[in-house]
């Protein structure tokens, strides 16, 4: 390829994996800006990535059936100045990116007007008549791309990155449009232009992107309604192999790598269907049995469960046993005196402790991981924490890091009066305001009842 008033050396070939991107290859440049890029592999058909130095993205384009073709155009302007041989699925693709380019050029000045011509409703309905004019111009454009070029990666893209047409769904008996309807019948077509048996679109960011977008803006924050989302998902992919396998995959990884507190539970569930069931058998044995020994972790750990009983010894080496404590909150707190972030952690949490302790009955059963009793008694002594105090590593029951996947510091799992996971892994700020927000609903609940 001839790339012109580019000053990288160097450029590089990437491709997408559903939201990652990963390095395939680099090109040096010679003479006139030529950067060549060759290879014996066969590379997976896909949207692939032209980058300079500093990560910076010039252009994306399409590696299909066309293994062998020729990019030329000027960083300066590379829509504008794009040529291609050898490479239907590009021509195709760029020419479509240049007429998106054009129109919007057509209808900004329009866009302009419509402030403009404010106070002139006359004026205003014709500014208004042409841009909708335009976009029913675009839209028969993309319409007919898609439908002149099947089998074209591109045209399946973008076919992919357009809303889906509902306004047949929401006409009534009496030929009106039923706006009531409009976010469920949104919700119920909003994959319909994703080919789902099409595996190329994993290769593309769109098909992740739209996966996504569904799941944080059209289901429910719940996991019993994300579960169900996922098994939708799911179903769409299961004709095909491959696209079957990356959304089991895709999903799992989303929700077990969540920051977002109890959703480790959608986690939980896709592997119990999807990976317990022996249905991925596509898996090498010690992959597949990583995943389960992570799944069963976090079952016990769920919102909702009953938390795993610990006998450690306190400070006069006396064991004491969590189920031991009662009151309305018990708050577990695993640290350790060395810890930088548990420094800052501790006394805010004394804080909670002292501001929390007799309005809202709570108790703190705090775990050090220290392995010097020597330094962990010291540190007690300094900042007197005045909770419970038992040392991790002096224990009658399994080993707490383990048993609560504890293995860094600070960690807090709050409890209920019956001992129930109620949050966890949330710190001291948000603790305070998970209480308060506890008993509003408590109260709420009480005024209910007796109204």
């Amino acid at each position: 390829m001839q790339l012109t008033s580019s000053k990288d050396s160097v450029l590089y070939l990437a491709h997408y994996y559903g939201d990652k991107q990963y390095i395939d290859d680099t090109a040096h440049i010679a003479k006139d800006g030529i950067y060549l890029f060759e290879g014996k592999k066969i590379l997976p058909d896909g949207m692939y990535i032209i980058a300079g130095q500093k990560k910076n993205k010039y252009f994306d384009f399409f590696i299909t059936s066309e293994q062998h073709f020729d990019f030329q155009c000027d960083a300066s302007n590379i829509t504008g100045s794009m040529r291609i041989k050898d490479s239907q699925e590009n021509k195709l693709f760029f020419t479509y990116i240049a007429y998106l380019a054009q129109m919007q050029k057509t209808v900004q000045p329009l866009q302009t007007k419509l402030k403009e011509y404010a106070a002139s409703p006359d004026s205003l309905a014709e500014v208004r008549k042409q841009i909708e004019d335009i976009n029913k111009e675009v839209t028969t454009y993309i319409a007919t791309l898609i439908r002149e070029h099947p089998g074209y990666l591109s045209a399946t893209f973008i076919n992919a990155n357009n809303e889906p047409d509902i306004k047949p769904f929401l006409i009534n008996t009496e030929g009106k449009v039923d706006s009531s309807r409009l976010l469920g019948t949104y919700r119920q077509h909003f994959f319909d232009n994703i080919d789902f048996t099409d595996p190329r679109l994993i290769y593309t960011p769109v098909f992740t992107e739209k996966i996504n977008l569904f799941l944080d803006k059209l289901v429910l924050q719940h996991p019993d309604s994300i579960n169900k989302a996922c098994d939708l998902i799911i179903q769409k992919g299961s004709a095909i192999k491959d696209v079957y396998k990356y959304l089991v995959w895709y999903l799992a990884l989303r929700y077990e790598a969540s920051e977002i507190m109890g959703f480790d539970a959608v986690f939980v569930y896709i592997v119990e269907k999807y990976y317990e069931s022996g249905s991925a058998e596509w898996l090498y044995p010690t992959v597949k049995d990583n995943i389960l020994k992570r799944s069963n972790t976090l079952k016990p750990l769920l919102i909702g469960k009953p938390a795993p009983n610990m006998i450690l010894m306190d400070t006069t080496n006396q064991p004491v046993a969590l189920s031991a404590v009662k009151a309305r909150y018990t708050l577990i707190f695993f640290w350790e005196s060395t810890c930088g972030h548990c420094k800052t952690e501790v006394p805010k949490a004394i804080k909670l402790y002292q501001d929390m302790k007799d309005k809202y009955d709570l108790r703190v059963f705090a775990v050090s991981s220290d392995t010097s009793v020597t330094a962990w008694k010291k540190y007690l002594r300094t900042n007197n924490p005045g909770w419970i105090n038992v040392n991790g590593n002096l224990s009658f029951t399994p080993n707490f890091h383990d048993l609560y996947d504890a293995h860094s510091t600070p960690i807090m799992y709050l409890l209920d009066e019956n001992k129930i996971i109620i949050a966890k892994r949330i710190l001291s700020d948000q603790i305070g305001d998970f209480i308060k927000l506890c008993e509003k609903r408590k109260a709420d609940s009480t005024k209910g009842k007796g109204g």
